[in-house]
């Protein structure tokens, strides 16, 4: 924390993400100043300086109150699935090992109005290794992310964020790989059909021919399902 005196106010201003807690991160962290009042109000709400103390500084003290909290315009940390609480190691459950309980109260979490949506989350998916999901459990774990500073908990959101990224890389690439096989199935049905060339080939050839393609149709329609279940 940096010190700023005016008059005899004083005012301790977080120069660092050790400096800011999450349950404070939570309320605004989705602010985007569009012009100089919503600007001083975003300042204000990460300092938690009253709006009017600001607004009746000299300039030079806002100026340098907003250079010192710069530093929450730079989010580019490195991504841990892991950070350690109280001496205790914590570790994100991949979406993989989640459990049908787990993807329940997550969503409901997304779809309420809640604004500490991120501590919530981080209570259901973070936990000790070995330690089985307890929905008991998570008032209590939800005050303990609340109270945690972002220098722990930013890279928790980063690996979120990386593991959103890499997920929908990968369901992009899985649905252009489905759209060409179909494609391929579909002129090759065509090119059986209008004989183009295929009678030419000896008869084993045609039978394994035949054969590959139902597997392929086979196949398709499997992942398609799984596909659109996933």
């Amino acid at each position: 924390m940096v010190k700023f005196e005016l008059g005899d106010i004083t005012m301790h201003i977080p120069n660092a993400w050790s400096d800011i807690k999450l349950a404070d991160y939570e309320q605004w962290f989705n602010s985007k100043p569009e012009n100089k009042m919503e600007y001083i109000q975003f300042v204000s709400d990460i300092c938690k300086i009253d709006k009017e103390l600001l607004l009746h500084s000299p300039t030079q003290l806002f100026d340098m109150v907003a250079n010192t909290i710069d530093f929450v315009f730079d989010t580019d940390v490195n991504p841990s699935g892991k950070t350690i609480i109280n001496g205790t190691n914590y570790f994100v459950t991949l979406s993989d090992k989640l459990t049908l309980a787990e993807w329940v109260d997550i969503e409901s979490t997304l779809e309420s109005d809640s604004m500490t949506k991120i501590s919530e989350i981080l209570a259901i998916v973070c936990r000790p290794a070995g330690e089985s999901y307890d929905a008991q459990t998570i008032d209590r774990r939800k005050e303990l992310f609340r109270n945690l500073t972002c220098e722990k908990v930013l890279p928790l959101i980063a690996f979120f964020l990386r593991k959103k990224q890499e997920s929908e890389a990968i369901s992009n690439h899985y649905s252009m790989v489905l759209a060409q096989a179909d494609q391929f199935l579909k002129d090759s049905r065509t090119f059986v059909q209008n004989g183009d060339g295929i009678k030419r080939l000896p008869i084993w050839q045609r039978i394994r021919y035949t054969y590959l393609t139902k597997s392929l149709e086979k196949q398709l329609s499997k992942f398609s399902d799984f596909y659109s279940i996933g």
